[in-house]
């Protein structure tokens, strides 16, 4: 079955050769614009995005059109990407021809991509990262980076790449999962220190909860919220590091140099006693396990403030107004009763945003396009807009949000994330944003106090990387794929489902522990960690 996938996908990429041939383009040197003299046409499949008001009309857009003397026709594909992954297959179960020259996704990762390459559906791009990386090149170059370093997380088992890939330094989303934020008027109104233990932390709550911090002689106020399902609000990762080490997929860097495995760990067990007991005592409200985004936004924004410590990615995401949210303060790591302090920390690599489809007629230049939206220019365009118009360069007087970390202030960001534009891609599709770019921030006047903590709080993550350094950026192979995919959804949803359970009550942490522990065993755990340990001793060796 497989070589005969193989066989049609082969086929398929001689005929784009053939069709190429027969209708060649001349285009521009790689890092030269425009990309031809004659304007080429490509059909862009976008994810919906509520932020964008109009793909066509996007000041982007017409900057990229007019900069490669392209027409970029957009076909929007669902938000959710399940949905637009359900949606592609369908277009290619209907024979491919209504599928875009380009789509703006990674399609649900290497293992997927593999799949519609044997298919002959997508375009290998292997070849172009050598021959035609201008913009590329440029832009690593420019921020220390190489790609032979990086091109590695984006090959497939079958050694193919498939399409072009986004990069964000290591300061853009390393501590997202794990972020706490505390009222820091609270704090002050009380007489209280920021909590260094998980001990000081209960008694912040108790504080929080019982002593009228907000003065308006009601008992409203909410400890501590979160909401359901997302790493950027999700309870857990920064809750249960004091006690073992919590990331996506509770991997665990083994002593002997091994991959284990956290949620079936006797620490794994104390942490859910120890939020249990928080939940008990009503310092954890458990609407944080069942609402949405929204719903944690209106709790937010009553007056006065109700909520004392909320998990969250920043307090820019609070919903709260400007002036409250710069009161937000984000916590160091917790240390547990038995000294345990851990706090995530992602290595960020790159990985595919943009696909490049067998119903392109010009592939090559298709790959341009991903090239230029890697551009220093294009990459800043796409996470923050256009230069005099969204951001500027910052004054004399301008205060680093990174500072402390050595990053001088690079932009003074004018716009507001998440509002309704028409000025920029909002983080969708190929580029590159180094730490010059992202710590290069200057801080908004309204958020010094967080902002100051939050690069105190990075300041200290050396410790906790070299203590427990994230297992990050695993490429498997075919047969290691396969057992993967079959077990990890069902293996960290039962995490997630069980984890809501003991700290709700659902489940009794104490008697049902061991048939919580042996349901790992039934559903295969031992071969999905063979299989976790195989990759990460091929990619990183035994020690």
């Amino acid at each position: 079955m497989k070589k005969t996938r193989r066989f049609f996908a082969l086929l398929m990429v001689m005929m784009l050769a053939i069709s190429s041939s027969a209708m060649a383009l001349e285009l521009s040197a790689p890092g030269e614009i425009p990309l031809s003299s004659e304007t080429i046409t490509f059909t862009v499949g976008v994810p919906q995005n509520s932020v964008i008001e109009d793909w066509e009309t996007n000041g982007q857009t017409l900057r990229l059109e007019k900069d490669l003397n392209v027409d970029l026709q957009f076909v929007e594909l669902p938000s959710d990407g399940n949905e637009l992954i359900q949606k592609v297959e369908l277009m290619i179960m209907a024979g491919g021809e209504e599928l875009p020259d380009i789509i703006l996704h990674d399609l649900g990762g290497l293992a997927n991509l593999v799949k519609y390459g044997e298919m002959g559906m997508i375009v290998p791009t292997t070849e172009y990262y050598q021959t035609q990386t201008g913009f590329i090149d440029e832009t690593l170059a420019l921020n220390n980076l190489n790609k032979e370093d990086l091109l590695p997380y984006v090959t497939c088992y079958d050694g193919e790449i498939y399409g072009v890939f986004a990069y964000h330094g290591f300061l853009n989303n390393s501590l997202s999962a794990s972020r706490m934020l505390v009222y820091q008027p609270w704090l002050e109104a009380l007489g209280l220190e920021f909590p260094k233990t998980t001990d000081e932390f209960a008694d912040m709550l108790r504080a929080f909860k019982t002593q009228d911090p907000n003065g308006n002689g009601e008992a409203d106020e909410i400890a501590l919220m979160g909401e359901k399902g997302t790493l950027k609000s999700n309870l857990m990762r920064f809750l249960m590091n004091p006690f073992i080490y919590t990331q996506e997929n509770y991997y665990l860097r083994n002593e002997d140099g091994t991959v284990g495995f956290a949620a079936n760990q006797p620490e794994w067990k104390e942490g859910v006693k120890w939020i249990r007991s928080l939940v008990e005592e009503g310092l954890i409200s458990e609407l944080s396990i069942t609402q949405d985004a929204a719903s944690l936004t209106a709790v937010m924004n009553p007056e006065p403030e109700v909520v004392g410590c909320v998990a969250r990615i920043s307090a820019t995401n609070l919903g709260a107004t400007d002036v409250r949210r710069g009161h937000y303060t984000c916590l160091d790591p917790l240390e547990g009763p038995a000294g345990v302090k851990n706090h995530q920390w992602t290595e960020q690599v790159p990985s595919i945003a943009m696909v490049i489809t067998a119903n392109c007629e010009y592939p090559e230049a298709a790959f341009r396009v991903g090239d230029y939206l890697c551009s220093d220019l294009m990459s800043i365009w796409t996470r923050y807009g256009e230069e005099g118009v969204d951001w500027v360069q910052p004054g004399e007087d301008a205060v680093g949000t990174f500072e402390t970390l050595g990053f001088e202030p690079f932009m003074q960001v004018l716009s507001t994330w998440g509002v309704v534009q028409n000025q920029w891609w909002a983080q969708i599709g190929p580029r590159i944003l180094s730490d010059r770019v992202t710590a290069g921030q200057a801080a908004a006047p309204d958020a010094l106090a967080y902002n100051a903590a939050y690069a105190l709080g990075l300041n200290i993550m050396g410790e906790y990387e070299t203590a427990t350094p994230i297992i990050n950026g695993l490429v498997f192979n075919e047969q290691e794929q396969e057992v993967v995919t079959e077990l990890q959804s069902t293996i960290n949803d039962y995490v997630v489902q069980s984890f809501s359970q003991f700290i709700t009550g659902a489940r009794d942490i104490e008697t049902e522990w061991d048939a919580y522990v042996a349901e790992f065993d039934k559903m295969g755990l031992d071969a999905y960690m063979d299989a976790v340990n195989s990759c990460f001793a091929r990619m990183y060796g035994a020690n």
